[in-house]
């Protein structure tokens, strides 16, 4: 068990050392945070519910469906950058975006849409339980509140359900996105690579689970610097919108680093998978030496 947790460990921390490399792979995911924090936003300080419920819940479950699909085209994308590589082929940014829209969209939208139903019904679980209650006052749109509600300092105090609930949305995220290299790399469509996705897990639990947990890890790391300003906040230190723009910039890329550190770490498990299913499918996963993107042998390339 403690050599598998090693795999999962050098899995997370190839992670980290090829961003250095090639920093190209978190731009798309970047922009897919633009996206999720304008969606955000725009429900936090401008969204009315109608008075319609079912046409609300229609609303709330778009707005989900367009977060859950702009994160999966942007994997997809950097998906397409280390297929790109793993075929010796040199980077290409249009050529990436061309094959995740013309060849990869229609397979990745069932994957966005399941995905947003299971974070539909986190929130509604979030909401039947919240402490939270009668009608909240809605906050004037401000750089202030703006970096408070996307640095999740407006999701109410901390309880054990709450983060049970974070734990399984990270969950189901990581799952998700073992989904995606099968779209991508093999060609299969959305249920075929969900098959595949859970099949990978089972046969290396500890890998994924090892990644899962040093992913985690890193978010919170990151994140801390946030928590003494939250708390002079609190407090009623007052900081100029400049600072609040800073925080909102430093909030985006914890996220971007975040969201490509999962991706990265189960797509070079699935990579890895793929050379061990080459080699027989004999033995642990690390009888098989672990693929490198940035060394000359191509384990994608037919």
């Amino acid at each position: 068990m403690a050599s598998k947790t090693t795999e999962g460990w050098k899995l997370f921390r190839d992670s980290f050392r090829f961003l250095r490399k090639k920093p190209v792979f978190v731009v798309p995911i970047f922009f897919s945070w633009i996206v999720v924090a304008a969606v955000v936003l725009y429900a936090q300080y401008y969204f009315e519910f109608p008075s319609s419920i079912l046409v609300g819940i229609g609303y709330v479950y778009l707005f989900l469906f367009l977060m859950t699909f702009i994160i999966c085209i942007a994997n997809v994308m950097m998906l397409e950058f280390m297929q790109q590589m793993e075929f010796g082929e040199k980077i290409s940014f249009a050529k990436a975006l061309k094959e995740a829209l013309f060849l990869d969209l229609l397979k990745v939208i069932p994957v966005a849409v399941i995905w947003a139903i299971i974070w539909f019904l986190i929130l509604i679980i979030r909401a039947l339980t919240s402490k939270k209650k009668g009608k909240k006052t809605r906050a004037e749109p401000s750089l202030r509140d703006a970096a408070r509600t996307l640095g999740g300092a407006k999701s109410g105090p901390f309880s054990w359900l709450n983060l049970g609930l974070k734990m399984f949305e990270k969950l189901i995220r990581m799952t998700v996105f073992l989904v995606l290299p099968a779209i991508t790399w093999e060609n299969k469509g959305p249920f075929s690579a969900f098959r595949k996705a859970v099949e990978i897990i089972k046969l290396h639990p500890i890998q994924f689970l090892t990644t899962y947990t040093l992913t985690g890890a890193a978010a919170v790391l990151m994140a801390l610097p946030l928590v003494p300003v939250f708390l002079l906040d609190e407090l009623g230190v007052t900081f100029p919108d400049t600072f609040w723009f800073g925080i909102i910039i430093y909030e985006g890329i914890i996220w971007t680093l975040g969201v490509y550190l999962e991706q990265m770490s189960v797509g070079l498990l699935y990579l890895w998978h793929l050379k061990w299913v080459k080699n027989g499918s004999k033995g642990e996963l690390s009888s098989v030496a672990k693929p490198h993107l940035l060394d000359d042998v191509y384990e994608l390339k037919p």
